[in-house]
């Protein structure tokens, strides 16, 4: 049996480790304690693939597992169910797959959140076969919490998907930069307008000039995508349009909208160069 340590920092990350467990596994077993959208679209190629077999079992406890990844995990096609204990509190990170004669589990300290790749978060590898003791284990202890009494499957009339709102922090930043731009964004690459309609606190309703010729009304950048690129850029000082956008990145589909208005951003700086593209930068970023 293989094990190995993965973090958030270097570069054989969490998020690598996880995106490979998962890739094409036959079953998965995911005991997490928070599920939030970033997590769910961080780890979607994957989870796309394999959702008529996985199983995600999360806690609602504290409000931190959120109505809309719950939504997208049981759009994807994925078995969802709460555990919620009346004393003590549902609280692993495991993520558990099988593929062939080959069992995987990855058990740290990260949720199926931003914090894959915005927090300092570590976790074991373990590669090997499903007898083998370390991982039995686990799989044991995931169909133990998966066959717990107090489970209950959730379906999407349990809670209507109301979206993640933005942090009341980033959503002055954003307000006060729709202001002084007057809710204009060009794109960084080529120049093509964005415009804000409205700042709410689920996110940000843009129009471009395709939408308008085509009588669409705006659309919305949702809370989390803004999120996870702010956090993103907070935690590791840059972002590269690349990267946002990038399936093997943070899979964020309206990239260069975010980018342009990111760059309008207190101490956030652009860069443009052949090999990287479009980078944002953020001064106060390792500052002692």
């Amino acid at each position: 049996m293989d094990v190995e340590t993965i973090t958030t920092r270097g570069e054989n990350t969490l998020l690598a480790g996880l995106r490979s467990a998962l890739a094409g596994a036959d079953q998965a077993l995911l005991c997490v304690a928070f599920v939030q959208a970033a997590g769910v679209q961080l780890l979607r190629p994957q989870l796309a693939g394999i959702a008529a077999s996985t199983r995600l079992l999360v806690t609602t406890t504290f409000g931190q597992s959120s109505h809309e990844a719950l939504h997208m995990a049981h759009g994807l096609g994925m078995s969802v169910s709460i555990l919620n204990y009346g004393r003590g509190t549902f609280h692993p990170k495991m993520y558990l797959a099988r593929r062939g004669s080959a069992a995987i589990a990855v058990i740290g300290s990260s949720n199926l959140t931003g914090g894959l790749v915005n927090n300092i978060e570590a976790a074991v590898l373990l590669r090997g076969r499903p007898d083998d003791l370390p991982i039995r284990a686990a799989w044991d202890l995931a169909e133990d919490l998966w066959c717990d009494p107090q489970r209950q499957p959730w379906t999407p009339g349990a809670a209507p998907a109301q979206p993640e709102v933005l942090d009341p922090e980033l959503q002055r930043l954003l307000i006060d930069a729709c202001r002084v731009h007057r809710g204009e964004f060009r794109t960084l690459g080529q120049g093509k307008p964005n415009r804000v309609i409205e700042v709410t606190a689920g996110g940000l309703y843009v129009e471009t000039e395709a939408s308008r010729a085509k009588g669409r009304p705006p659309q919305l950048i949702p809370a989390w995508m803004l999120t996870l690129a702010w956090d993103y850029l907070q935690a590791h000082g840059q972002l590269t349009n690349r990267y946002l956008l990038a399936t093997e990145g943070l899979n964020v589909k309206r990239s260069s909208a975010v980018l342009a208005i990111l760059a309008t951003l207190p101490e956030v700086t652009v860069l443009v160069s052949p090999r990287e593209g479009i980078t944002l930068t953020l001064e106060r970023h390792g500052r002692g």
